[in-house]
């Protein structure tokens, strides 16, 4: 008895702190929490990223108690090829080295040649992407019904350890040849430019069929000291009681449908630091300029993606609508 009492101490000393929550994006003052980013996409898209006052100006942002918030692209103009259609993308102020991610989504962008993604990333000016890493959440191109989500790092981050159906529910994305994309160095041999560590999200986390059903609640967990960064999709009303009552245990969810490994053997915790939040729309790009064919072949026949999304008509599912955000933290730490 006294050895099982010191072991359920000790058991109970080491345990991780719970989450408790740290911030909340939520409601009229929405935007007061991020920047918008203005430059060039760095991605190619067919875009302008529009300033703070551009895009309150134009509707493309716009934040109430009621409504949540909402993020998308110009629907009323005709746009340039060249200089692309009028659209938003906001980073948080804050920046995190860990936490807990739980997004209420009532209506992600899609349609064919949109990309829209919200995700984190590091940079400053000594450290370049992607030197301090990136973590792609909510991810998809076009009409895809499942989501993606991606690590993007520089080089000596593997994942080949990972194994689908044992660590998470879902598959690796593929490579050009056929193989798991589960290296996640940009420029890994034997897959796409920049394709990093890719898994399929489940069925429904995209999309029209997401769209229709009301969406979902999105939860990624991002903890180096537990050596992992995992994601869970709910379509809305099947997400647990803890993520309703704003006391997450995400040790007792289901199995995830994305996890990665921070074993210091295969990832070190370090190619992830200093990373800000992000919600954007992009149009075609990198990412979905090579997919446009396949995605969308009746539409190709007859224009590019860029010529597609000149069309405002086309574009009408083209948005976010948010209830919110919340970030938690073990401990109270991690964010500044």
């Amino acid at each position: 008895m006294r050895l099982a009492l010191v072991a359920l101490c000790c058991s109970r000393a080491f345990a991780a702190p719970q989450y408790a929550l740290h911030e909340t994006y939520a409601g009229a003052d929405f935007f007061s929490k991020w920047d918008f980013w203005s430059a060039p996409d760095p991605s190619g898209g067919s875009v302008q990223y529009a300033d703070r006052s551009t895009a309150a100006a134009a509707g493309l942002a716009r934040a109430t108690a009621a409504d949540g918030a909402y993020l998308g692209v110009d629907m009323t103009s005709a746009a340039n090829n060249a200089t692309g259609r009028k659209s938003v993308r906001i980073q948080s102020k804050a920046t995190y080295n860990a936490g807990l991610f739980i997004v209420d989504v009532k209506h992600i962008p899609t349609g064919c040649g949109t990309w829209p993604a919200f995700w984190l990333y590091g940079e400053d000016d000594a450290h370049k992407w992607p030197a301090w890493g990136e973590y792609d959440i909510i991810e998809g191109m076009h009409t895809a019904g499942e989501t993606m989500t991606t690590l993007h790092t520089r080089s000596q981050c593997r994942q080949q350890q990972v194994v689908p159906g044992e660590d998470f529910t879902e598959m690796w994305q593929l490579g050009p040849s056929g193989s798991p994309a589960d290296d996640c160095d940009v420029n890994a041999p034997g897959q796409f430019h920049n394709q990093g560590c890719s898994q399929r999200g489940p069925k429904g986390s995209m999309g029209s069929d997401f769209n229709s059903r009301g969406g979902g609640i999105f939860a990624a967990e991002w903890d180096p000291e537990a050596r992992h960064m995992r994601a869970w999709f709910w379509p809305r009303g099947s997400e647990p009681a803890d993520v309703r009552s704003g006391f997450p245990e995400p040790d007792s969810w289901d199995k995830p449908y994305s996890f990665f490994s921070l074993d210091p053997e295969t990832c070190t915790a370090d190619h992830f630091k200093n990373m800000r939040l992000v919600f954007n729309v992009n149009l075609c790009g990198e990412l979905g300029t090579p997919f446009f064919a396949q995605s969308c072949p009746k539409e190709a026949k007859a224009m590019t993606c860029q010529q597609f999304v000149s069309k405002p008509g086309n574009l009408k599912e083209a948005f976010w609508s948010l209830s919110g955000l919340k970030v938690y933290l073990r401990g109270g730490v991690a964010a500044s």
